[in-house]
């Protein structure tokens, strides 16, 4: 089991995962917010779709190397403060975004917010591994992954009204506003859990010291056989959920010739069902017998027949059919997030969860970096969003059938 399992009181429990949420959302308002704003900087800016993608990708860069340096240096000092500096940093680079003259500026800010986004899920989620036990692990990663919808929601509907009252700036400089906030709270109120109180690792770790280097460290992690299905699972579908969240509004507008706002409020909708998806499929995931990763491959066969399904939909389909298709996408494509990371936390071996959450999350951020850009690309190059689409479904649905589901 990956984490030690601790008798904390059941008050202090949901009081930390309330925090962690509360940091979680306010960061998610950041990075989800920019699949909200990718609509208002290619219309001020004049954007082709690639140039878009590569908003996406600016902050999902340095990630890919972070991510796993985070979760080792979680591991060894604690979530509080390594999670509220990387709150700082994100702040930093969103305002400056905020305050950029030109889009290459905007670029190089956003790289700087997804350094600081970087300590946010590992953080997070090896807090949640070591407040709740096994049992009950699967409900509180669901409740805390859901953190990244609600954040998203909230920016789907805030930051454009932001933009549209005060212009494009004004709603960068919001969303570091509100990164701040929940960094600031976080720092003041939590708590490390019982037997980790001076912020280090728990019992299990052991007096590693760092041996071998990292890079080697990750190489071990991610050649794990359990490992395996982890990342042929998180890869295609983080890469489809980025994609999806980053031209969705734009989508709507041209292939069904509606106004930006209604694809702004379908992806907010896909948001919102996807922290019901989230928390539904992690609970889910608690009660059932089969492994966690059962209940992600259900769901990525559902997203890759419901996004293939919103690909071929005519230009002339209802609003309601397009909302209702939007949904499933929400609950199943978002959604999945939460019982795949509860597997990592059960799989990872004694004292590694951090590592283990950061190689696996590092190996997601590659996808995020390449999937928006593709989308945008194929989009420049055929003239729509449909064959990007498609792909996406076909490599979902392969990837599901061919994953070998282990128990932990």
């Amino acid at each position: 089991m990956a984490a030690v399992e601790i008798a904390a009181p059941p008050r202090g429990r949901w009081v930390m995962l309330a925090l962690v949420t509360l940091v979680q959302v306010s960061a998610a308002v950041g990075t989800q917010g920019l699949g909200a704003m990718t609509g208002i900087v290619h219309d001020e800016f004049g954007l082709s779709d690639l140039q878009v993608g590569l908003m996406v990708t600016a902050a999902g860069a340095v990630p890919v190397a972070a991510l796993f340096v985070v979760g080792d240096l979680v591991d060894r000092h604690g979530e509080r403060w390594v999670l509220a500096a990387g709150c700082l940093v994100m702040t930093a680079g969103l305002a400056g975004a905020g305050a950029a003259p030109a889009y290459p500026v905007v670029l190089a800010c956003l790289v700087l917010a997804g350094a600081g986004y970087s300590t946010v899920q590992p953080g997070g989620s090896t807090s949640i591994s070591a407040w709740f036990p096994a049992g009950r692990r699967g409900v509180a990663m669901g409740i805390r992954q859901a953190g990244l919808p609600v954040g998203g929601a909230v920016a789907a509907v805030a930051l454009p009204a932001l933009a549209t009252a005060l212009g494009w700036r004004a709603a960068f400089f919001g969303a570091a506003v509100v990164v701040l906030a929940g960094g600031v709270v976080f720092a003041a109120a939590y708590r490390p859990a019982p037997g980790r109180a001076g912020g280090g690792p728990g019992p299990g770790r052991g007096s590693e010291d760092g041996s071998g280097g990292l890079v080697s460290r990750l190489g071990e992690t991610l050649r794990e056989p359990w490992m395996r299905p982890v990342l042929a699972t998180g890869v295609p579908m983080v890469g489809l959920q980025f994609g999806l969240t980053a031209y969705l509004a734009l989508f709507v507008r041209s292939a069904f010739h509606r106004p930006l706002s209604q694809g702004v409020l379908l992806l907010g909708l896909l948001q919102v069902c996807g922290v019901a998806g989230r928390v539904a499929l992690a609970a889910w995931s608690d009660r059932s017998r089969r492994p966690r990763l059962v209940t992600v491959r259900a769901g990525m066969i559902v997203t890759g027949g419901s996004l293939a399904v919103l690909a071929v939909l005519p230009a002339g389909t209802p609003p309601a059919v397009l909302a209702g298709v939007t949904a499933v996408l929400g609950l199943a494509g978002i959604g999945w997030y939460g019982p795949w990371v509860a597997h990592i936390a059960d799989a990872a071996p004694a004292g590694g969860t951090g590592r283990a959450l950061g190689a696996a999350m590092a190996a997601n951020q590659v996808a995020i970096v390449a999937a928006p850009p593709a989308v945008g690309l194929l989009r420049d190059l055929t003239g729509s969003y449909r064959p990007g689409w498609l792909a996406f479904a076909a490599v979902t649905v392969l990837a599901a059938v061919s994953a070998r589901t282990r128990p932990p």
